[in-house]
């Protein structure tokens, strides 16, 4: 571990407390797989974890994950459940709102 990791973790939670507060609009990426243990698809969980862990509510979190991402990317038929927009469904046994870790518990997509 880094001798400097608490003071990071510090530092990242302020931060992240900040752009909460600031109404910075949070958007999961796909720059994950650079830590052992956070492969690309997998470590999206992590991330959105981690948001909640720093004061992200599992729906913020959710929506940082889906529509954001395509409604910054001009993407208009993507990123949110209505009529006639394309959809991929991820059916999880248990609700991420209950607990964000829950996005891990993937019965069928």
């Amino acid at each position: 571990m880094s001798p400097n990791a608490a003071r990071r973790e510090e530092i990242v939670a302020y931060n992240f407390q900040r752009m909460i507060a600031s109404g910075a609009r949070i958007v999961l990426g796909t720059d994950t797989g650079l830590h052992p243990g956070h492969t690309f698809g997998t470590g999206d969980h992590h991330e959105l974890a981690r948001w909640v862990q720093l004061g992200l509510s599992p729906a913020e979190a959710i929506v940082a994950a889906t529509s954001r991402p395509a409604e910054l990317l001009g993407i208009a038929d993507m990123g949110t459940l209505a009529a006639g927009k394309s959809a991929d469904f991820v059916v999880l046994d248990a609700n991420p709102l209950d607990d964000i870790r829950n996005t891990r518990k993937i019965s069928r997509v």
